[in-house]
């Protein structure tokens, strides 16, 4: 996918441009210790690199999405809001993390930490509290203090790990886009069946989870043109969305598709509905008693509206 070049390409030729280059807001960006932010490495970027080379699903799999993804109860679990790809399943791409390929991102729980010392646990405590109190109250509404108390840290010591709100917030950030990393990497699995997509759709996509809250709270402050985060969170719905639409497609290939349905159009739509009723489960549900509502049997209804099994 990529858009056309306008004046000026930031290199040699007139081609269009990826999707990586169009869309990036953090190229020349300094990081708060002011070092440069290298594009090779930014994990967005990688993403709308993947973007550019996604190619439609040829083979079929199972109704079970639990070695793609993860089980709905290893996501509930994790506060961390990565997405898990098992490198064995059949039909998961895999290749190198700084690749033009898709990649297997492999699950937290086997993932090679970065350092198992007391002070990458420290780290990771300090993105557990943060992305909670982000989810809760929003960027604006969270201050450093909220959150070291959340963790029963000194003020201090947050700094230590996090030089500035705008750092912590980036680092948020960074696992909301390792979770769309997950979902890109399973597109050719969740292109199987319409039972894949349903299984994603109450797993990762579970608008009961985590991920999904702290997703849908930045995305509702990002109307705020100052907000810190609005292009990398915008961007992130925009990958979202081009994951299901491109699930919806590989479907509509095989006849799945309801007659005259544009599978962009059900994408977009489908998203916006887990993203309301992500702030419904955690608004209005708590003043039901009757437990109706569920969002998970809402998606399902919706998407038999538009899928054929």
């Amino acid at each position: 996918m990529t858009l056309p070049a306008a004046g000026g390409p930031p290199g040699a030729g007139t081609g269009p441009v990826p999707l990586s280059v169009a869309f990036s807001d953090r190229a020349g960006e300094e990081t708060f210790d002011g070092s440069s932010v290298n594009m090779s490495v930014d994990p967005l970027a990688n993403v709308l690199r993947t973007l550019d080379t996604i190619a439609a699903a040829e083979s079929e799999v199972g109704d079970d999405l639990r070695a793609v993804v993860g089980t709905p109860a290893e996501v509930a679990a994790a506060p961390s809001p990565a997405a898990a790809a098992d490198p064995t399943a059949p039909g998961v791409p895999t290749g190198a993390v700084d690749s033009d390929e898709p990649r297997t991102v492999v699950a937290p729980d086997t993932a090679a930490p970065e350092s198992t010392g007391p002070g990458q646990a420290r780290r990771e405590a300090i993105l557990d509290g943060a992305s909670a109190l982000f989810a809760e109250r929003g960027y604006h509404g969270a201050s450093l203090r909220d959150i070291s108390r959340r963790v029963g840290i000194s003020h201090p010591g947050m700094l230590h790990h996090f030089a500035s709100k705008d750092a912590l917030l980036g680092a948020v950030i960074d696992r909301l886009e390792a979770h769309a990393q997950g979902l890109l990497d399973s597109v050719e699995s969740l292109q199987g069946s319409p039972a894949t997509l349903l299984a994603a759709l109450s797993g990762p996509w579970n608008p009961t989870q985590h991920s999904m809250a702290l997703l849908a709270t930045l995305s509702a402050e990002i109307v705020n043109p100052s907000h810190p985060g609005r292009y990398r969170v915008a961007r992130l719905r925009l990958v979202h969305e081009h994951v299901l639409d491109e699930v919806l497609t590989g479907l509509a290939g095989k006849g799945m598709l309801v007659p005259g349905a544009d599978p962009a159009f059900v994408a977009r739509t489908l998203f916006s509905l887990l993203l309301s009723l992500t702030v419904r489960e955690h608004s209005v549900r708590e003043l039901q008693q009757n437990g109706s509502g569920d969002p998970t049997r809402d998606v399902r209804d919706f998407v038999h509206l538009c899928v054929i099994d």
